[in-house]
């Protein structure tokens, strides 16, 4: 079974393995530096937080792309891109590092403690059930702390 970031153990690994993370650590790969990683981070879970629930599905191309990534990959690829919408490279001073890994905690201790039921439309995946959008967040955010060694 997959891990959710609805599950409060899920929660406090993200915020361990993050916890770690130094303003001078380097991506092991892609471009972003890792204030550039956090404020994404917080940009899109910020986003899914607050989504309204989706009124349309987005066609067969996104759910089989829903498909591939949510249910059949155990992790994010290392090429994986996102919304241009999301790119934070070179807009993110590192002088934020510590006010946006700040930021990184608090949400992500929100989704333990979440009290609706996330529905919103993904731009690649098209709708997300609850229950997706807990496995795709913990991926997303796997993701990202894999990226820099975490």
């Amino acid at each position: 079974m997959s891990k959710s970031i609805f599950d409060q153990n899920a929660v406090d690994e993200v915020i361990a393995r993050v916890g770690k993370l130094n303003v001078a650590d380097k991506a092991i790969w892609g471009k972003m530096t890792a204030s550039e990683m956090l404020a994404h981070c917080n940009l899109a879970h910020q986003g899914i937080l607050k989504a309204p629930k989706a009124d349309k599905n987005g066609g067969f191309k996104k759910w089989v792309t829903k498909l591939y990534f949510i249910h059949w990959m155990k992790e994010f690829p290392k090429g994986a891109r996102g919304p241009g919408r999301f790119d934070m490279k070179d807009k993110v001073d590192v002088s934020l590092f510590e006010e946006e890994k700040s930021k990184f905690v608090h949400i992500i201790g929100k989704y333990a403690k979440v009290e609706h039921q996330l529905a919103g439309f993904h731009p690649r995946f098209g709708k997300l059930t609850h229950k997706e959008w807990g496995i795709f967040v913990w991926r997303h955010v796997d993701h990202h702390l894999r990226q820099f060694g975490l």
